[in-house]
Protein backbone atom coordinates (compact mmCIF):
# COMPACT_ATOMS: atom_id res chain seq x y z
CA UNK A 1 0.00 0.00 0.00
CA UNK A 2 2.98 2.33 0.55
CA UNK A 3 4.31 1.84 -2.47
CA UNK A 4 0.85 2.88 -4.11
CA UNK A 5 0.86 6.10 -2.25
CA UNK A 6 3.97 6.99 -3.78
CA UNK A 7 3.21 6.38 -6.65
CA UNK A 8 -0.40 8.82 -6.63
CA UNK A 9 1.80 11.78 -5.26
CA UNK A 10 4.20 11.58 -8.09
CA UNK A 11 1.83 11.57 -10.74
CA UNK A 12 -0.33 14.44 -8.46
CA UNK A 13 3.30 16.22 -8.57
CA UNK A 14 3.73 15.80 -12.40
CA UNK A 15 0.50 16.43 -13.48
CA UNK A 16 0.39 20.00 -11.18
CA UNK A 17 3.89 20.59 -12.69
CA UNK A 18 2.78 20.12 -16.19
CA UNK A 19 0.04 22.45 -15.97
CA UNK A 20 1.75 25.25 -14.26
CA UNK A 21 4.64 24.70 -17.31
CA UNK A 22 1.91 24.71 -19.71
CA UNK A 23 0.02 28.10 -18.16
CA UNK A 24 4.03 29.46 -18.12
CA UNK A 25 4.23 29.01 -22.01
CA UNK A 26 0.74 30.25 -22.28
CA UNK A 27 2.02 33.38 -20.74
CA UNK A 28 5.06 33.93 -22.83
CA UNK A 29 3.09 33.26 -26.38
CA UNK A 30 0.78 36.06 -25.52
CA UNK A 31 3.85 38.23 -24.34
CA UNK A 32 5.42 37.64 -27.97
CA UNK A 33 1.83 38.00 -30.06
CA UNK A 34 1.91 42.13 -28.24
CA UNK A 35 5.20 42.65 -28.57
CA UNK A 36 4.96 41.75 -32.56
CA UNK A 37 1.83 43.52 -32.89
CA UNK A 38 1.97 46.49 -34.94
CA UNK A 39 -0.10 48.23 -32.40
CA UNK A 40 1.46 51.27 -30.29
CA UNK A 41 0.80 50.82 -26.43
CA UNK A 42 -2.30 52.76 -25.51
CA UNK A 43 -1.23 56.74 -24.45
CA UNK A 44 -2.49 58.22 -21.67
CA UNK A 45 -5.16 60.76 -22.70
CA UNK A 46 -3.81 64.74 -23.32
CA UNK A 47 -4.27 66.60 -21.30
CA UNK A 48 -6.94 69.54 -21.89
CA UNK A 49 -4.52 72.41 -20.30
CA UNK A 50 -2.61 74.47 -22.75
CA UNK A 51 1.17 73.78 -22.83
CA UNK A 52 2.68 76.09 -20.41
CA UNK A 53 4.25 79.18 -22.21
CA UNK A 54 7.82 79.29 -22.49
CA UNK A 55 9.54 82.42 -20.04
CA UNK A 56 9.75 85.76 -22.03
CA UNK A 57 13.58 86.58 -22.01
CA UNK A 58 12.92 90.36 -20.80
CA UNK A 59 15.21 93.24 -22.86
CA UNK A 60 17.70 95.06 -20.48
CA UNK A 61 16.29 98.24 -19.68
CA UNK A 62 16.89 101.42 -21.25
CA UNK A 63 19.22 103.13 -19.28
CA UNK A 64 17.52 106.39 -19.72
CA UNK A 65 14.24 105.66 -17.60
CA UNK A 66 12.46 107.71 -14.53
CA UNK A 67 13.74 105.78 -11.88
CA UNK A 68 17.70 105.85 -12.89
CA UNK A 69 17.34 109.71 -14.52
CA UNK A 70 17.77 111.27 -11.31
CA UNK A 71 17.84 115.44 -11.23
CA UNK A 72 21.17 116.45 -9.81
CA UNK A 73 21.10 119.87 -10.95
CA UNK A 74 24.40 120.31 -12.82
CA UNK A 75 25.09 120.45 -15.80
CA UNK A 76 28.21 119.67 -18.01
CA UNK A 77 28.91 121.48 -21.21
CA UNK A 78 29.82 118.54 -23.77
CA UNK A 79 32.67 120.43 -25.92
CA UNK A 80 32.62 120.02 -29.48
CA UNK A 81 34.91 117.15 -31.18
CA UNK A 82 35.64 119.21 -33.98
CA UNK A 83 35.94 122.60 -33.67
CA UNK A 84 35.24 123.68 -37.51
CA UNK A 85 31.97 122.02 -37.42
CA UNK A 86 29.49 124.56 -39.47
CA UNK A 87 29.95 127.66 -41.33
CA UNK A 88 32.39 130.45 -39.45
CA UNK A 89 29.81 133.35 -38.31
CA UNK A 90 26.68 131.60 -38.35
CA UNK A 91 24.61 131.08 -34.68
CA UNK A 92 26.62 129.08 -32.21
CA UNK A 93 24.84 126.46 -30.40
CA UNK A 94 26.49 124.65 -27.18
CA UNK A 95 25.72 121.04 -26.07
CA UNK A 96 24.99 120.17 -22.29
CA UNK A 97 24.10 117.06 -20.40
CA UNK A 98 23.05 116.87 -16.91
CA UNK A 99 25.80 115.08 -14.51
CA UNK A 100 23.94 111.40 -13.62
CA UNK A 101 22.39 110.57 -16.51
CA UNK A 102 23.88 107.67 -18.08
CA UNK A 103 24.29 108.78 -21.79
CA UNK A 104 27.46 109.12 -23.48
CA UNK A 105 27.87 112.89 -23.41
CA UNK A 106 30.12 112.98 -26.81
CA UNK A 107 27.55 110.63 -28.84
CA UNK A 108 24.69 113.20 -27.70
CA UNK A 109 26.79 115.95 -28.99
CA UNK A 110 27.45 114.11 -31.94
CA UNK A 111 23.39 113.38 -32.52
CA UNK A 112 22.61 117.05 -31.73
CA UNK A 113 25.23 118.44 -33.93
CA UNK A 114 24.35 116.11 -37.22
CA UNK A 115 20.27 116.66 -36.75
CA UNK A 116 21.12 120.50 -36.92
CA UNK A 117 23.42 120.92 -39.27
CA UNK A 118 21.61 118.44 -41.81
CA UNK A 119 20.72 119.45 -44.93
CA UNK A 120 16.96 118.97 -44.09
CA UNK A 121 16.86 120.77 -40.95
CA UNK A 122 17.34 124.53 -40.44
CA UNK A 123 20.27 125.55 -42.38
CA UNK A 124 18.73 123.94 -45.67
CA UNK A 125 18.30 126.57 -48.49
CA UNK A 126 20.90 129.19 -46.60
CA UNK A 127 17.77 130.69 -44.18
CA UNK A 128 19.77 129.96 -41.15
CA UNK A 129 23.16 129.16 -40.35
CA UNK A 130 24.29 127.37 -37.53
CA UNK A 131 27.75 125.86 -36.07
CA UNK A 132 28.93 123.89 -32.59
CA UNK A 133 30.38 126.18 -30.83
CA UNK A 134 31.37 126.30 -26.32
CA UNK A 135 29.34 127.53 -24.17
CA UNK A 136 30.70 131.19 -23.76
CA UNK A 137 30.02 132.28 -27.53
CA UNK A 138 26.73 129.83 -27.80
CA UNK A 139 23.81 132.05 -29.11
CA UNK A 140 21.84 129.07 -27.52
CA UNK A 141 21.91 125.58 -25.94
CA UNK A 142 20.74 122.06 -26.36
CA UNK A 143 20.65 120.44 -22.80
CA UNK A 144 19.78 116.95 -22.13
CA UNK A 145 17.84 116.93 -18.49
CA UNK A 146 16.49 114.92 -16.11
CA UNK A 147 12.39 115.29 -15.74
CA UNK A 148 12.71 117.21 -12.32
CA UNK A 149 15.27 119.34 -14.00
CA UNK A 150 13.21 119.91 -17.15
CA UNK A 151 10.18 121.28 -15.02
CA UNK A 152 12.73 123.93 -13.22
CA UNK A 153 14.22 125.01 -16.46
CA UNK A 154 11.10 125.44 -17.80
CA UNK A 155 8.93 127.20 -15.31
CA UNK A 156 6.81 128.47 -15.90
CA UNK A 157 5.74 126.53 -18.72
CA UNK A 158 4.54 123.21 -17.01
CA UNK A 159 6.09 120.41 -18.97
CA UNK A 160 4.72 117.99 -15.59
CA UNK A 161 7.55 115.72 -15.81
CA UNK A 162 7.29 114.40 -19.62
CA UNK A 163 7.54 117.79 -22.16
CA UNK A 164 10.81 119.48 -23.19
CA UNK A 165 10.44 123.20 -23.75
CA UNK A 166 12.50 126.20 -24.59
CA UNK A 167 13.12 128.96 -22.07
CA UNK A 168 16.00 131.53 -21.57
CA UNK A 169 18.32 130.45 -24.28
CA UNK A 170 18.23 126.94 -23.76
CA UNK A 171 16.51 124.42 -25.68
CA UNK A 172 15.75 121.70 -23.10
CA UNK A 173 15.32 117.79 -23.84
CA UNK A 174 13.82 115.98 -21.70
CA UNK A 175 16.03 112.35 -21.02
CA UNK A 176 12.59 110.39 -20.74
CA UNK A 177 11.49 111.32 -23.03
CA UNK A 178 14.69 111.04 -25.33
CA UNK A 179 14.60 107.11 -23.86
CA UNK A 180 11.53 106.59 -24.54
CA UNK A 181 9.97 108.64 -27.52
CA UNK A 182 6.50 109.34 -28.62
CA UNK A 183 3.86 107.58 -29.89
CA UNK A 184 3.31 109.30 -32.98
CA UNK A 185 6.83 107.61 -33.83
CA UNK A 186 6.37 104.20 -32.85
CA UNK A 187 9.74 102.27 -32.74
CA UNK A 188 11.25 105.14 -34.60
CA UNK A 189 13.32 106.39 -31.93
CA UNK A 190 16.11 108.47 -34.30
CA UNK A 191 13.20 110.40 -36.00
CA UNK A 192 11.57 111.17 -32.98
CA UNK A 193 14.94 112.71 -31.71
CA UNK A 194 15.63 114.52 -34.62
CA UNK A 195 12.20 116.09 -34.08
CA UNK A 196 13.00 117.12 -30.06
CA UNK A 197 16.00 119.16 -31.28
CA UNK A 198 14.87 120.59 -34.29
CA UNK A 199 11.14 121.60 -32.54
CA UNK A 200 12.78 123.18 -29.34
CA UNK A 201 15.77 124.69 -31.94
CA UNK A 202 12.97 126.03 -34.16
CA UNK A 203 11.73 128.18 -30.57
CA UNK A 204 15.60 129.28 -29.98
CA UNK A 205 14.79 130.62 -33.57
CA UNK A 206 11.82 132.62 -32.64
CA UNK A 207 9.48 129.98 -34.41
CA UNK A 208 5.86 129.60 -32.71
CA UNK A 209 3.48 126.29 -32.67
CA UNK A 210 2.00 125.41 -36.21
CA UNK A 211 -1.23 123.12 -36.42
CA UNK A 212 -1.50 120.37 -38.80
CA UNK A 213 -3.17 121.47 -42.00
CA UNK A 214 -4.82 118.88 -43.18
CA UNK A 215 -5.15 114.87 -43.22
CA UNK A 216 -2.40 112.73 -44.63
CA UNK A 217 -0.11 115.76 -44.97
CA UNK A 218 3.40 116.14 -43.25
CA UNK A 219 3.35 117.76 -39.67
CA UNK A 220 5.02 121.09 -39.23
CA UNK A 221 8.26 120.39 -37.16
CA UNK A 222 6.06 123.42 -34.88
CA UNK A 223 3.25 120.99 -34.13
CA UNK A 224 3.64 119.65 -30.79
CA UNK A 225 4.27 116.19 -32.28
CA UNK A 226 4.73 114.72 -28.42
CA UNK A 227 1.44 115.55 -27.80
CA UNK A 228 0.03 113.84 -30.84
CA UNK A 229 0.47 114.52 -34.85
CA UNK A 230 -3.15 113.12 -36.22
CA UNK A 231 -4.33 113.80 -39.01
CA UNK A 232 -1.37 114.20 -40.31
CA UNK A 233 1.86 112.52 -40.19
CA UNK A 234 4.78 112.39 -38.55
CA UNK A 235 7.60 114.71 -38.81
CA UNK A 236 10.91 115.45 -38.00
CA UNK A 237 12.15 118.27 -40.39
CA UNK A 238 11.19 121.89 -40.78
CA UNK A 239 9.01 122.72 -43.48
CA UNK A 240 9.88 125.01 -46.35
CA UNK A 241 7.27 126.40 -45.02
CA UNK A 242 8.44 127.06 -41.65
CA UNK A 243 11.85 128.27 -42.39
Amino acid sequence: MAAVHVRRRRTAALVTGGGLAGLGGLIVLVGLLAAFSGDEPARAPASSRPAAAEPRVQAPPDPLTPRSVRATGTLVAVPAEDSSTGPAGGLGFAVEVEKGIAMDRAAFGREVERTLLDRRGWTAGGAYSLRRADAEEASFRVTLASPDTTDRLCAPLATNGTYSCHQNGRAVLNAERWARGAEAYGRDLARYRQYMVNHEVGHALGKSHRECPGEGTRAPVMVQQTKGVAPCAPNPWPLESER
